[in-house]
């Protein structure tokens, strides 16, 4: 490789720490930071694959702090590399350059090469989109702008020509151009089109890689793209003025879904305390049988009954001081007065007792955590007990009116009267999920083989059991938020500031998270109660800075499997949501935020309509769980077959139905063990394709995104490298917060040992926790449903510790023992 002209001497440890450090620092917006240290390789060039990158990065860095001639200088001389690849994207990028600041003149003999000579160079050219560098015509910045001090969104920062516009407090705390509708950069909505922030991407480099190492130091075959010029911009769309309401909801089907909750938590808890108190007692039978011990229950699990009964009332009527008591105490919850509230959205402060005045509720107390992540949610039992609470980061992060949509979503959950079905869950959640929290901080203190090994169980039962009374939550959780961002948008008439709001927070998370380098506990506890699910808020802003979001959400919108895909979701996916909102706006024929493709408008995907081939697919996507189900239909036919031999007189299917009758029902649970064993080696083959160990044609993280089956089922072999992030020690024995850091976006990991989860509570050399905060090449099978994740075969760092998953390992065995149960419970009848 000859990185540019010159390029001769190898650098030393030092050079090549300020390299990569210049990358890190342009990586994290720091332009300024990345010119100082990447500057002086012009002069004296070295010797390292990274070279390329640095150079590229540099141009991008000059323009966005608006020192646009030393960019144009730099891409002058980047012209005359010996790389054609590199000469390529300087000259396109020079051109686009020269497009954007027509004020700067470039002598004759620099003049941009429209056709360069070079063979490779035209062969380049010729494949690349027209504007390779994805640079959006605005207006010109004045020079010497500087970027925001402090991104806290991650998007890149650019300064507005008004100056009005480029002190305003929304484009400070979101690091956007700010501009009003009346002086959009973009044309009207009959050219939608071409308004949209284009992600076009400069020749791949065959040098980059995400921890600054080679592809084959690594061990890598996934390449991530060399510096992009795509900017995301916020359209600004304006609001309605005035606007008609859209009308009243049929709430029935809310309500439903309210009282279907009510009824399976009380089941769920019910059976919970009755088998947990059996499992002990035969447990202290069959330990102690030498002390004569023994354990009766009282009879059928009716006394369960008022336990139960007395569990709920009190996570009901209690549930605004025990989530104030938990907030407090692990989070730093703090009183928020109206006035203060308006010091950063004066609209909120004018019009949130304005919206509770309209549905008879008083204002609710308000409350705010010390945190940067961008939240908010309600709770208590009834409305004026209710407190609602937001996070110091959306009131930073967020613009006036963008606040005041959150609010009046909050408002929509209580005129809706969902707040206390959900505090009487949050509560019911926050139990087990704070004493996995509290277990696992204790274990990693303790240097005893016993004290750990009781923190390990203690903390997989009490996060298992978090998991099961979350399930409970979900269908009322994804329903909940249709009916209050319609509220939100009916308030406030601003389905635009809403639909920032939203893409905001889900920014503000991913930032969080990269920067924390895990998750917080906040965000997955209370999960049930906030705007947006954590994985889709994570996945979706991660990838905002990098690449257009409306291609990717439109493909999540139209998926026909979303019905069957969000069933273990706190959420809707994020694509149906915005979507609904681009429709609210063009209710009231305004500009849209969101500039949806072509086909989005012509799509008439309804829920849930399969054809018979996406019927096939789907009935081998769920194959194990639909094997449950065909299970339990052959059981009940069979008792039906012995229910009518009983009328016939044939003795010989008698014992069908009276397994039935006698409540053992030992056929019904043997064949549903037997169905599911069946449908997990059926799925087995056509989910775990074989690996393949070197990609022929690396791709993007977007495009993988873009390029993903409907179904995780359909999935791709892929080798990907970049930072694993996720909590440490015992806390994530589970592998419950895994993350793949690459250059273009944050991608959910899934890891198990032989055994599968139970396995991952035994001692084992080496465990995927152990690796984060290394830079990790992961190999395994990429999948798309809700949200994107992988399926880890293989972690591997740079320094060649090795973590294997074996997840086809333990579905293998997850079956076959399975099928020996059902046997054998058949055959003990």
């Amino acid at each position: 490789m000859t990185a540019s002209p010159g390029s001769s001497s190898t650098p030393n440890a030092q050079t090549l720490g300020n390299l990569k450090a210049g990358l890190a620092a342009f990586k994290q917006g720091n332009y300024s930071g990345a010119i100082a240290l990447l500057s002086p390789m012009l002069d004296n060039p070295i010797d390292h694959p990274l070279l390329t990158k640095a150079q590229m990065g540099l141009v991008l860095a000059y323009e966005r702090v608006g020192e646009s001639r030393q960019a144009i200088a730099l891409c002058q001389r980047l012209q005359q590399s010996p790389d054609p690849e590199l000469q390529a994207w300087a000259t396109q990028t020079m051109a686009t350059l020269l497009k954007r600041h027509p004020e700067i003149a470039v002598p004759s003999d620099h003049a941009v090469q429209t056709e360069p000579d070079s063979s490779a160079t035209s062969t380049v050219a010729a494949t690349a989109p027209e504007n390779v560098t994805g640079f959006i015509p605005l207006e010109a910045a004045p020079a010497g702008a500087a970027a925001t001090p402090e991104n806290v969104t991650g998007f890149i920062p650019l300064e507005a020509a008004n100056p009005a516009i480029a002190s305003s407090p929304a484009s400070t705390a979101t690091g956007f151009v700010t501009t009003p509708s009346s002086e959009q950069p973009f044309p009207s909505a009959s050219a939608s089109s071409s308004r949209a922030p284009q992600f076009t991407k400069p020749p791949k480099s065959r040098y980059s890689s995400p921890s600054g190492e080679s592809p084959t130091t690594l061990g890598a075959d996934f390449v991530e793209e060399s510096p992009s010029l795509y900017q995301p911009i916020w359209r600004l769309a304006g609001r309605a003025q005035p606007w008609k309401p859209l009308g009243r909801v049929n709430m029935l089907r809310l309500v439903g879904v309210e009282v279907f909750t009510i009824i399976a938590l009380f089941w769920v808890i019910e059976q919970l305390l009755y088998h947990t108190v059996s499992l002990y007692g035969n447990s202290l039978n069959r330990v102690i049988p030498m002390l004569g011990f023994r354990w009766v229950l009282w009879g059928p699990p009716h006394w369960t009954v008022p336990l139960t009964i007395v569990l709920l009332s009190t996570a009901f009527l209690a549930s605004r001081w025990i989530l104030d008591g938990f907030l407090i105490w692990l989070y730093g919850l703090k009183p928020l007065s109206l006035d203060a509230v308006g010091g950063y959205s004066p609209e909120t402060a004018r019009s949130l007792q304005r919206f509770c005045r309209q549905h008879k509720l008083p204002l609710p107390i308000l409350g705010v955590l010390p945190t940067q992540v961008p939240l908010a949610f309600s709770y208590g039992p009834v409305p004026w007990l209710t407190r609602t609470v937001v996070s110091q980061g959306l009131l930073e992060q967020l613009s006036d009116e963008e606040i005041a949509t959150v609010f009046a979503n909050e408002v929509g959950h209580l005129a809706y009267w969902n707040v206390p079905v959900m505090s009487m869950l949050a509560v019911l959640v926050q139990l087990p999920y704070t004493l996995y929290r509290l277990t696992a901080d204790w274990g990693e203190h303790k240097s005893a083989a016993i004290s750990r090994a009781s923190a390990t169980l203690i903390t997989a039962l009490s996060y298992g059991l978090f998991r099961l009374l979350r399930w409970v939550g979900l269908w009322i959780s994804r329903q909940r938020v249709y009916y209050s961002d319609r509220m939100a948008v009916d308030l406030t008439g601003n389905p635009n500031a809403y639909t920032r709001a939203l893409l905001k927070m889900a920014i503000g998370t991913a930032q969080e998270v990269q920067q924390q380098g895990k998750t917080n506990y906040l965000l997955e506890g209370m999960e049930l109660l906030t705007p947006l699910g954590l994985r889709q808020a994570i996945s979706i802003g991660s990838l905002h800075p990098h690449t257009p979001l409306e291609p990717l959400l439109e493909q999540e919108r139209t998926n026909p499997y979303q019905t069957w895909l969000t069933i273990n979701q706190s959420h809707p996916v994020l694509g149906d949501r915005l979507y609904l909102l681009t429709l609210y706006a063009r209710h009231w024929r305004l500009e849209e935020e969101l500039v949806w493709p072509e086909t989005s408008s012509k799509s008439n995907r309804v829920k849930g309509a399969l054809t018979g081939q996406q019927w096939r697919v789907l009935l081998l996507q769920g194959a194990p769980f639909f094997g449950i189900a065909f299970g339990a239909a052959i059981a009940l036919a069979l008792s039906l077959l012995g229910r009518i031999g009983l009328q016939l007189g044939q003795e010989s299917l008698l014992w069908l139905y009276t397994d039935w009758a006698s409540g053992n029902r030992t056929v019904l649970r043997g064949l549903m063990l037997i169905g599911f064993s069946l449908g997990t080696v059926i799925r087995l083959n056509p989910f775990f394709p074989e690996m393949q160990r070197r990609l022929t044609t690396p791709k993007s993280y977007p495009e993988l995104l873009l390029q993903a089956g409907k179904l995780p089922l359909v999935n791709q072999p892929v080798s990907l490298s970049g930072r694993l992030l996720g909590r440490s020690g015992i806390s994530n024995y589970l592998n419950q917060d895994l993350w793949l850091q690459t250059q273009t976006g944050l991608i959910k990991l899934h890891c198990t040992s032989r055994l599968g989860p139970f396995g991952d509570l035994f001692p084992q050399s080496s465990r995927p926790c152990d690796l984060v905060n290394r830079e990790t090449t992961v190999t395994g099978w990429f999948r798309q449903g809700a949200t994107p994740w992988i399926d880890g075969e293989t972690l591997r760092t740079t320094g060649g510790r090795v973590s294997r998953s074996y997840h086809p390992v333990w579905s293998t065995l997850a079956a076959t023992i399975a099928a020996l149960f059902g046997i054998l419970t058949i055959l003990n009848f």
